[in-house]
């Protein structure tokens, strides 16, 4: 399906109270999931404007779909961006490093973990190669962006995790822009 189609039946034919019920599987965050989307949402993200953890889901479910087609889902660990916005920094960003450890720690070694988070109205995606103790972090903004909190946060999430497995090595960091 093409985006002016689905654009085309969500202006013709959804009304504003109709949703859109999607389900992800129970593999893809270690749990089942499920989301509605309203005519709202798919408009938001259709014509280009804010979009939310939803369809940020939306993009995941169907990345998480291509790898389990490829037979390739076992080696990506994905972490539902809406759980983050529950998760308290903390103080010093503690509780979200530990969050992030956490949801390392529930993941088997040498997969690559997909971490979203949004931070004032713009979306960061931070990538976590276990096996080679490496952090990507892809953000756009990040020539504008000297804000290196979430750096620290993710770091010393990392470290966490690598302190319960007996890595002592500190992870390696790559900013990344488009």
């Amino acid at each position: 399906m093409t985006c002016k189609y689905i654009y085309s039946h969500v202006v013709r034919l959804m009304n504003e109270s109709e949703t859109i019920y999607i389900e992800f599987e129970g593999a893809m965050f270690g749990r089942p999931k499920n989301i509605l989307l309203l005519r709202e949402y798919i408009l938001r993200f259709m014509e280009m404007r804010e979009i939310g953890a939803r369809q940020i889901l939306v993009y995941m479910g169907h990345l998480y779909k291509y790898l389990r087609e490829e037979d390739r889902a076992d080696y990506i660990s994905f972490v539902d961006p809406g759980s983050i916005h529950t998760c308290p920094i903390g103080k010093d960003g503690r509780d979200l490093s530990r969050y992030i450890a956490d949801k390392l720690e529930a993941v088997c070694r040498d997969n690559i973990c997909l971490i979203p988070y949004n931070i004032r109205y713009h979306w960061i995606l931070t990538i976590i190669n276990e096996d080679k103790n490496m952090i990507y972090l892809l953000d756009s903004t990040a020539y504008r962006n000297r804000d290196n909190a979430k750096k620290t946060i993710v770091i010393n999430g990392v470290k966490m995790y690598n302190v319960s497995k007996g890595i002592s090595q500190r992870p390696c960091f790559k900013q990344l822009t488009v």
